[in-house]
């Protein structure tokens, strides 16, 4: 019994999971033609500067918003606000796992397969700080926290919710491009943004 969990120890030891590096995180290029004008960038809300955003979701947020949707130089004409609702968070933990050893994970059986699905919501603001657009979309992510060819279970829960947020944004900006020519013109009457 002891050189089974020796070699279970081991065999854990020796092999690993998919790596998963979160610098390595892309979004497709289709930047919008027109852009939007330069806009000040905000998550949770246009009022409050403070929101804590975790560095996945700053990362993507500034990635998708300079290279694909605004003109990231020049003055500013307003603001640019991604908001999220979590719809549905499922970890998938496969609970008989360790009942049975953990033998099914050696021979493959993944640990868990994670899923979740969120809204995400980009208002687009007036200098003024009035609503002149909002877009929303839903977006899904699933991935295998499992041995040999899936992520391990730190990495499979922001993994998957790096999925379900490009997912949306993806599924956002062609709603934005459909409506630039339109924001582009109130944001340009608005006047720019005020330094404080």
């Amino acid at each position: 019994m002891k050189n089974a969990i020796s070699l279970i120890v081991t065999i854990v030891i020796l092999t690993g999971c998919k790596s998963w590096d979160a610098s390595k995180i892309a979004l497709k290029k289709e930047p919008l033609n027109p852009k939007l004008l330069t806009l000040d960038r905000r998550i949770g809300e246009v009022s409050n500067i403070a929101v804590g955003a975790n560095p996945d979701e700053l990362k993507i947020f500034t990635t998708e918003t300079e290279e694909n949707l605004m003109d990231p130089y020049g003055d500013k004409y307003g603001y640019i606000v991604m908001k999220q609702y979590l719809i549905k968070f499922k970890p998938g933990i496969f609970f008989p796992n360790a009942a049975l050893l953990y033998i099914p994970t050696i021979v493959g059986v993944p640990f868990a397969i994670t899923k979740e699905a969120i809204e995400v919501e980009i208002r687009i603001f007036d200098s003024q700080k009035r609503l002149i657009g909002k877009y929303s979309a839903i977006g899904k992510g699933k991935n295998i926290c499992a041995l040999y060819y899936g992520y391990t279970f730190s990495n499979v829960i922001r993994k998957t919710y790096t999925d379900a947020l490009i997912s949306a944004l993806n599924q956002i900006r062609p709603q934005i491009l459909a409506d630039v020519v339109r924001l582009n013109e109130k944001l340009l009457a608005a006047g720019k943004t005020e330094l404080k």
